[in-house]
């Protein structure tokens, strides 16, 4: 440990880490570059925004048996939010890096540089990726700009500096290429998605240190003025922080001391939503608050529509409730991806899932309440799903121009979504299934062979030959209902 005090306030600042090339004083938040036996002041690095994260400098866990403390942070904001990078230091000298975002955590180990990835501007979702003899695939590419920092970190960061990275998924397993040094050769980082129970955390933030840091309870509601035409949102401070005005429609960003308008635009519905923004639902003896409604449309097939709500738990985090024409869906983002994806089926532990579709792109239509990422209009993703026991059980599969997301939903009843909100009868989902070219080609037959009994019926009695003439309505009925039998 390198202990010195702080140029500009004389505080003492403690260097853990051998490898720590600078540290933020926590007094006065100068930012110090370590240069041998001696530091430089290069200027105050600027304020963290509170994000009610439950990890603090001094927090400490174990991974694979080898114990650790958090040392530093870096705050990363992209185009859609913000995420956490903490810098751990193992108790064998090792160092780490916690990834914390929208309540899912990863831990990864440097693995040094790799030559044969390919450029950062070659890279994209979805896309394979091959380390040693794993295949993995790759989930998200980003460009992020630092925001903040505190504690030490092994290299120099500050107000404007850009994290160039491509994160890539393999079951449990992560990997994330740095491309932030050079943008044609990173450096690799190996771990695995975890939980803070998993990695035995101590000396985490309670709610009373959170309330008193913040001036809020992490979830609590928070009500603030819509930027743009002043009426009432509300949000859940510390976890949904990027608003869409139900009244305007107006995108707002509440993450920092002031809320700041985006921008806005123009979308109808033509029904109410079926569940109200706000409510509580009781799910497995838990609270879970509505905080926010996507409506989507497939690209193909406007009339082909399903409402995705957005639940939050203050423990439990998100889970998005389904209303769609095939009923209702409760389900999460996986942690944990599928083994193997084939053409016809995806494996997830010993199970096979059936695909439930041909694949199908979808976009957003309509958008209210508060999420923990940048919601908006026309955001569109390629759409993958498969199913197990009859559809009871489904895995989704969204690709989108950033990233890749798996997740995990089962059919629930409108009698348990109504004791869920407190219903004394069933909620039924308000979307139902767009008719399909096979419903219309059954009511064109419907109505053409009624038309040919009307027309051909008379002639045929008139005729001297009865029997020829109702053997070919028989038969002319026969091919129009050839759509009938047809499996919607």
């Amino acid at each position: 440990m390198y202990r010195i005090a702080c140029p500009s306030c004389g505080a003492d600042v403690e260097f853990k880490s051998e490898a720590s090339a600078m540290a933020v004083c926590a007094y006065c938040q100068s930012t110090l570059l370590r240069d041998a036996d001696s530091v430089r002041d290069i200027g105050k690095m600027a304020a963290l925004l509170n994000d009610y994260s439950p990890l603090q400098i001094t927090s400490c866990g174990q991974y694979l048996g080898r114990g650790f403390n958090v040392v530093g942070r870096i705050q990363l904001r992209y185009d859609a939010g913000l995420w956490n990078e903490w810098y751990l230091l193992f108790d064998d000298g090792g160092d780490g890096w916690l990834s914390e975002s929208v309540g899912q955590y990863t831990l990864t180990l440097a693995g040094g540089a790799v030559q044969e990835a390919g450029g950062f501007d070659s890279q994209l979702p979805g896309a394979p990726f091959r380390h040693g003899d794993a295949d993995f695939v790759i989930s998200d590419v980003r460009t992020a700009e630092c925001t903040a920092g505190e504690g030490e970190l092994p290299f120099q960061v500050g107000a404007g500096w850009q994290a160039k990275v491509v994160d890539a998924r393999r079951q449990a397993q992560f990997l994330t290429l740095d491309y932030s040094d050079d943008p044609q050769h990173p450096q690799l980082f190996l771990g695995n998605a975890v939980t803070l129970p998993q990695l035995r955390m101590e000396r985490l933030r309670d709610t009373r240190m959170i309330e008193e840091a913040t001036g809020k309870l992490k979830g609590s509601v928070a009500s603030l003025e819509c930027p743009s035409c002043a009426a009432p949102l509300s949000y859940r401070a510390g976890t949904a922080t990027q608003l869409v005005c139900g009244h305007c429609h107006a995108q707002v960003d509440a993450s920092g001391d002031r809320a700041v308008a985006l921008g806005a635009a123009q979308q109808q519905l033509d029904t109410p939503l079926t569940l109200e923004l706000g409510k509580t639902a009781t799910i497995d003896k838990l609270p879970w608050t509505l905080t926010g409604a996507l409506v989507w449309a497939e690209a193909e097939d406007p009339d082909s529509r399903w409402c995705e709500y957005l639940l939050y738990n203050v423990d439990k985090g998100f889970r998005w409730l389904v209303e769609s024409g095939d009923g209702w869906f409760i389900g999460e983002l996986m942690d944990v991806w599928v083994d193997s994806l084939r053409a016809d089926y995806a494996m997830l532990g010993n199970k096979a899932y059936q695909r439930a579709y041909p694949d199908y792109a979808a976009r957003v239509v309509y958008a209210a309440g508060a999420f923990p990422w940048r919601a908006k209009l026309g955001d569109q993703v390629q759409l993958s799903e498969y199913q197990i026991s009859g559809g009871q059980k489904r895995l989704s599969r969204e690709l989108s121009a950033q990233e890749l997301t798996w997740s995990c939903s089962s059919l629930a009843t409108s009698v348990e979504v109504g004791r869920w909100f407190g219903s004394a009868t069933p909620i039924e989902p308000g979307f139902s299934a767009a008719e399909d070219d096979g419903g219309d080609l059954k009511a064109i037959a419907v109505k053409f062979g009624l038309v040919l009994l009307l027309i051909n019926l008379p002639l045929a009695f008139l005729s001297q030959d009865i029997g020829d003439g109702l053997l070919i309505c028989f038969f002319a009925c026969c091919v129009l209902a050839i759509p009938l039998k047809q499996k919607e």
